[in-house]
């Protein structure tokens, strides 16, 4: 026998395994051969149960119809989502409203955080800005709250601007029925958030 012919006999030699090895591997294939059996087993069982069972079938066809019923009206709701966000923005004057109001406030902040920022201001100043910071940031806080309450009357949009003073209070409201009684709601709304007059309170309704 040349060498050669023995080069090819030692490629086709399969390796020799281990004792341990052997069983791992013999393992493995018990484990896939009773998996597959099981799931044939069990589509098998399945099939022949539906098909004996009509009522049960019938029952169960309903349920995966209304299931492609269910995904398909998650997707119009989607599109009503859209639709209402689209509403949302064509409502421009409260939009702006809310922006031009942002833009005070945020421009009035930075000066009043200049003025603490400032080591060489007097200390005088540097507590009148503190204080004001606290009371600009009050009225923020309370603007949240009474448009929040209007809104919960019934009202569609509301928008409310407190004054410097945190006492008189401008709330702009999109209601196509401003009658007396609902004036009077918002009113104590805002008379309870700030604590003022009945007459500090201008309630106004919108062009929109």
């Amino acid at each position: 026998m040349n060498n050669e012919t023995k080069n090819q006999k030692n490629k086709k030699q399969k390796p020799i395994l281990t004792e341990e090895e052997l069983k791992k591997r013999k393992s493995k294939r018990t484990r896939v051969a009773a998996a597959s059996f099981v799931l044939l087993l069990g589509m098998g069982i399945l099939g022949n149960w539906y098909f004996e069972n009509p009522k049960v079938a019938a029952t169960i066809e309903p349920l995966i119809s209304s299931s492609s019923e269910r995904t398909k009206t998650l997707g119009e709701a989607e599109f009503v989502e859209a639709t209402t966000e689209l509403d949302q923005k064509e409502n421009s004057y409260f939009a702006s409203a809310r922006v031009e109001r942002q833009t005070a406030r945020d421009e009035a902040t930075d000066k009043l955080q200049s003025v603490l920022d400032k080591t060489d201001e007097s200390e005088a100043a540097r507590k009148k800005a503190a204080e004001e910071m606290a009371k600009l940031s009050e009225n923020i806080a309370n603007e949240n709250k009474i448009e929040t309450l209007v809104t919960a009357k019934g009202v569609d949009n509301c928008i409310a601007v407190i004054g410097t003073d945190g006492k008189k209070v401008d709330i702009i409201v999109d209601a196509e029925d401003l009658n007396d009684t609902l004036i009077v709601q918002i009113k104590d709304i805002a008379m309870s958030q700030l604590g003022c007059s009945f007459s500090d309170v201008t309630v106004i309704q919108s062009k929109e």
